[in-house]
């Protein structure tokens, strides 16, 4: 242990990892969970360092130490940083070992990276939807998409926060993971900026919102939120582009909301565009 102790002391860099290796073989823990894990002391690639803290428990210094790899442009094992994320979310490091803004960069990295498949990339984006808003210049990406490409996706959000009107209003008090998993379904609609119809080029698919509006009633009809789901879907219609003949507002979008049924709707745009303005004072 003093000899892992004494290893920590130097450089955080490859000349003093092989001494690890060599002097302590099997029982490299007294080093990897004492080093200070200084990205910055280190040249070229930090990837058996990263994979050493994360094993040790240590997920918090192996992000800053991907987010280094980051910034210096050097090549980053997808894989790698999405167990890193991941494990962070049950480390026992101290809080302030974690970086929100390294958190926040590599995310964004890897919502560009074509190699990372959308189940990780679901998974490391519901962990961090609190970090992910625009004070931080960062957007659930792959998650705002699901809302508006999958209307299950977007029913299940819906049922997650709200209480059906079928259901005897004298329910359980829910636990504190499901009052967890509301909460962050409810940031996420918060935060939503993707209207059904939009595609990831900016343009949008005329043909896909009807249906998917269809969808949507057809499921929340039967659950019994069609009314919360009808306000919130009014809310995000307010960012769909114009239409293509040159109309302020797509015909598809406006021929649902002067639909006779479309009060609900209807608020909820008009709530859009009231919340639209931001912060506002009046002489």
């Amino acid at each position: 242990e003093l000899v892992g102790q004494f290893l920590s002391y130097l450089p955080f860099a490859h000349e003093t990892w092989v001494r690890v290796e060599t002097w302590l073989g099997d029982k490299q823990d007294s080093y990897w969970l004492k080093t200070n894990a200084n990205p910055y002391q280190a040249e070229g690639d930090l990837s058996d360092a990263i994979d050493k803290l994360i094993e040790h428990g240590r997920p918090n210094a192996a992000i800053n130490c991907l987010d280094r790899m980051r910034y210096a442009k050097q090549p980053i094992n997808v894989g790698q940083c999405v167990k890193a994320l991941l494990s962070a979310l049950s480390s026992s490091e101290p809080s302030y070992s974690m970086d929100a803004y390294n958190i926040v960069e590599l995310i964004k990295m890897l919502q560009e990276n074509p190699e990372v498949t959308p189940d990780d990339l679901f998974r490391v984006e519901w962990a961090y939807l609190p970090l992910l808003d625009r004070h931080h210049g960062a957007a659930p990406k792959l998650l705002e998409n699901r809302l508006a490409s999958d209307p299950e996706f977007f029913c299940e959000a819906i049922r997650l926060i709200y209480r059906s009107k079928k259901t005897d209003a004298a329910t359980n008090e829910p636990s504190e993971e499901a009052k967890a998993v509301a909460t962050n379904a409810w940031r996420l609609l918060h935060e939503w900026r993707t209207p059904p119809g939009m595609q990831e080029d900016g343009s949008f698919n005329d043909s896909h919102f009807p249906s998917w509006l269809k969808r949507v009633k057809e499921i929340c009809t039967e659950s019994g939120h069609l009314e919360v789901a009808l306000i919130n879907i009014g809310e995000v219609l307010i960012r769909c582009p114009p239409d293509k003949s040159g109309l302020w507002i797509n015909h598809n979008v406006a021929d649902a909301l002067n639909a006779r049924d479309a009060e609900d709707m209807r608020s909820g745009y008009r709530t859009g565009i009231y919340n639209s303005r931001g912060v506002h004072w009046v002489d």
